[in-house]
């Protein structure tokens, strides 16, 4: 920090407002570490809260806006961390219900519709067929209520084709949705039974529909809010202590 020794006569003034914009200066830096630890720590949170994804699209969407725009002198400087994912924050830190809008159903993909099996279903690229295909399918898609929840639905489609005896995997059944989309294959140890149950069956669940999900609380945002107090008064001190 600047110390007013020295100074010529008749430079109090100017000496003055060079102090104060280093202090100026020195909040600002304390305010914005203070916001890129909150954020770190927020989006450290999502990461460990067990997400099959690893939490990465909630985490990364934690942000960080810094007040006023750099080079304008404040006391008064402020950081704000924010989520582009408020709703689905709120859900997790509160355990509160997620709701479908407009009364419609939120859509859940079935393993028949997750690439490489349930563990990539609603990962990023691990849909084989998306809501918009099944909205497009007309006649080939419908609803059926799920037997063992009645306020649970299933959104299938119709097998169009089963086709095999090639020379790789002869005999193995493939099952096909839609324009070519293969939704089974009977190459692993038991699959080829739930094929044979599936083409019998004529159609397959894509999609899972609910009004309604309550998650279980996952996140703590209060907890990080509590932190920022003292971590902001440490920048502080750090940033005004004399050098």
């Amino acid at each position: 920090m600047p110390v007013l020794t020295g100074i010529p006569r008749g430079a109090i003034t100017d000496a003055m407002k060079a102090e104060a914009r280093a202090i100026a200066a020195a909040l600002r830096r304390a305010v914005e570490r203070t916001g890129r630890q909150v954020q770190e720590d927020l989006r450290a949170q999502v990461r460990a809260a067990g997400f099959k994804d690893g939490g990465r699209a909630m985490a990364n969407a934690w942000r960080l806006k810094t007040f006023p725009a750099a080079g304008v002198v404040t006391f008064h400087p402020a950081a704000l961390v924010f989520s582009k994912m408020p709703e689905a924050v709120q859900a997790f830190d509160r355990g509160e219900p997620i709701v479908a809008r407009n009364r419609k159903y939120l859509a859940f993909p079935t393993s028949y519709n997750a690439r490489g099996g349930r563990r990539s279903a609603g990962s990023r690229g691990g849909v084989r067929v998306s809501t918009q295909d099944m909205l497009a399918a007309g006649g080939q898609a419908f609803i059926l209520r799920a037997k063992s929840n009645r306020s649970v639905f299933l959104w299938c489609l119709r097998v169009n084709e089963a086709r095999g005896m090639k020379q790789r995997g002869r005999n193995r059944i493939r099952l096909f949705v839609g324009d070519a989309t293969e939704v089974l294959t009977g190459h692993r140890k038991g699959q080829q039974a739930i094929a044979r149950e599936v083409l019998d069956r004529g159609f397959v669940p894509m999609f899972v529909l609910v009004r309604q999900v309550v998650p279980r609380k996952r996140l703590d945002v209060d907890a990080v809010r509590d932190r920022a107090v003292p971590l902001l008064l440490a920048n502080v001190l750090a940033e005004l202590k004399p050098s």
